[in-house]
């Protein structure tokens, strides 16, 4: 999520209540003391950045799973089918409610004889799931020999194999294809109490799986035409679902991907610095101008500090961002999410350009340059909040985190909107104080 950063215009000396605007870092150079300030705030609030962003990135990324294994027992939904055989390891996938089943029966030089079951509930009664394996150095979609089991129209459940390929993932129809993988004892279950399917299989790997490294990937979709399954969802869940398995020792193991801990990192700084911080810099710089703490341009510096603080992490995570868009190309299946990123980065390169553009005080052009100011920032803040929203539903997060970040933009609009009214009053009492002198010069203040 991009983001940009706001405050107020405060060159005007007008009274009244002002508008929200862009905020520029270093905008005049004015005394030799204000810059020294600045400076000090600076280097502190980077201080602050850099541990900020060292400890998100180090909490993300520390996360991995270590897959454990369970005995088959009635815990699991593969216990229940006929299909399961004698099916004695099983465990519950990252994604997609799957479970797994595996017997590592023999390995030799030549080729490894395993027995898979495998479980999930697909969208819809007419859906398929899939699993797979890969031979490649990496699990993914492309090159992966698949399993697909599916209901026929005379509702038998049917397994059958097919070879992901890049034409694939182009969006050319997957259909049933032999594959070098061995597979004997197909079946396949549907419950239609509980919406799952089941299927088992066989498989004779040829040395080119290693079963101490055994790429596999799973997945669920829709509907199957014609014994055509249609593309599955563009989420992250279903771009998840893979990962890589130790069989050599009877157990398996799964590490969760770096990039899904780039994501957390993305989420939790945008939030921070662009969804939480930057508002409240706009607060202290709309409603603490004037008040009792404007002494030595108190309000100003801790303005500028916040902002400064907010306007890094919301580059952190920016990099971030685009970090994860060089990884993979599945990002690109956000495009809503990319779009307004794109027009908010480039809406703040527009407002940062204002650094050595903005007309100064006196100029005949500074209002006309004052009301795009003021209008950008407000299609900025807009923006902001509405793709940090998107961001929610593309990570689907905990419900406490967007109900946390709910909480704390219920809170900043009450604090904003006591003290729009409280300067709207003081604004009126004012206006009337001056009305009465002028029509009644004799009368004391």
């Amino acid at each position: 999520m991009r983001c940009s950063l706001v405050v107020e215009d405060h060159s005007s000396s007008v009274a009244p209540p002002t508008t929200v605007c862009l905020f520029i870092l270093g905008a005049r150079r004015t005394r030799h003391r204000r810059k020294n300030n600045i400076s000090g705030s600076t280097h502190s609030n980077m201080t602050l950045l850099s541990a900020l962003v060292v400890l998100v990135l180090a909490s993300s990324l520390a996360h991995r799973t270590k897959a454990q294994w369970h005995s088959c027992d009635s815990g699991f939904s593969i216990s229940a089918t006929a299909v399961a055989r004698n099916i004695t390891q099983c465990r519950r996938l990252q994604t997609l409610g799957a479970e797994l089943g595996i017997n590592n029966y023999s390995t030799t030089p030549n080729s490894s004889t395993i027995d898979v079951v495998f479980s999930a509930l697909p969208p819809t009664p007419q859906g398929w799931i899939a699993w797979g394996v890969n031979p490649g150095r990496h699990p993914q979609m492309v090159g992966t020999r698949v399993l697909i089991a599916y209901n026929q129209p005379s509702g038998m459940p049917v397994v059958g194999t097919y070879n992901v390929t890049a034409d694939t993932r182009r969006g050319c129809k997957l259909e049933p294809s032999t594959i070098e993988v061995g597979v004997a004892n197909k079946a396949a279950n549907y419950s239609g109490e509980t919406g799952r399917l089941t299927m088992a299989a066989r498989l004779t790997l040829p040395p080119e799986y290693s079963v101490s490294k055994l790429n596999h990937v799973w997945q669920v979709g829709p509907r199957v035409v014609g014994m055509v399954p249609s593309a599955h969802a563009k989420t992250l869940e279903n771009f998840d679902s893979k990962e890589r398995m130790d069989l050599a020792r009877g157990v398996g193991h799964g590490q969760r991907h770096h990039e899904i801990g780039l994501r957390e990192a993305h989420g939790i700084l945008s939030a921070i610095g662009w969804g939480t911080l930057l508002p409240i810099g706009v607060i202290v710089s709309r409603y603490f101008r004037g008040s009792p703490i404007n002494t030595k341009k108190i309000w100003f510096y801790t303005h500028v500090g916040i902002q400064i603080l907010a306007f890094s992490l919301g580059v952190a995570a920016w990099g971030i961002g685009l970090s994860l868009m060089e990884r993979s190309g599945q990002y690109r299946a956000f495009m809503g999410h990319r779009i307004i990123g794109i027009l908010i980065f480039c809406l703040a390169t527009l407002q940062m350009m204002a650094l050595w553009l903005k007309p100064k005080l006196l100029d005949k052009y500074r209002k006309y340059w004052n009301i795009y100011h003021h209008f950008v920032g407000y299609s900025l803040i807009v923006l902001v909040i509405v793709n940090i929203f998107k961001g929610f539903a593309i990570l689907k997060p905990s419900a406490g985190w967007k109900w946390a970040y709910i909480g704390i933009l219920i809170g900043l609009s009450c604090v904003a909107l006591g003290l729009e009214i409280s300067i709207w009053i003081v604004f009126f009492q004012d206006n009337k104080n001056a009305s009465t002198k002028t029509s009644d010069p004799s009368k004391p203040n």
